[in-house]
């Protein structure tokens, strides 16, 4: 019986771990820096704006990569929030975005870069159940 429960444990263990998926493997520019600032600065139910920030390893500017943000509650069974951006200004990248609900995310973007590689990122946020009324919609 014991060996039954040990077994189950390790299977679930296994199936929980493979669920989310790994930026590591997905990333071929462990050189680029990059960071993930929200306005309004405090994350809110409702309209934002992501701004996302990418550098060399010398810390320049990367300019027209082009980037998939995907925001993910970190319990099961909600839909991803979707968005992309193009082109950046000065390594930044400014991209609408909609909370759709309260808690914690985390947010993954994939730039794939000028060059062609890709560099994959996740950021823990947490969500205000306000509604947001500082952003049009």
């Amino acid at each position: 019986m014991k060996h039954i429960i040990l077994a189950s444990l390790i299977v679930l263990s296994f199936l929980l771990g493979s669920c989310r998926r790994s930026t590591q493997q997905n990333d071929e520019a462990p050189d680029v820096n990059m960071s993930l600032a929200v306005e309004p600065k405090v994350p809110a139910v409702g309209p934002a704006t992501l701004l996302i920030t990418l550098t060399d390893a010398d810390g320049n500017p990367i300019n027209g990569a082009a980037l998939e943000i995907r925001g993910d509650m970190s319990h099961a069974g909600m839909e991803p929030v979707l968005a992309s951006a193009e082109a950046g200004q000065t390594g930044i990248y400014e991209v609408p975005f909609e909370w759709t609900m309260a808690g914690d995310w985390i947010v993954t973007v994939t730039a794939t870069l000028p060059d062609g590689r890709t560099a994959t990122r996740e950021f823990d946020l947490t969500v205000s159940g306000e509604m947001n009324m500082d952003m049009e919609p």
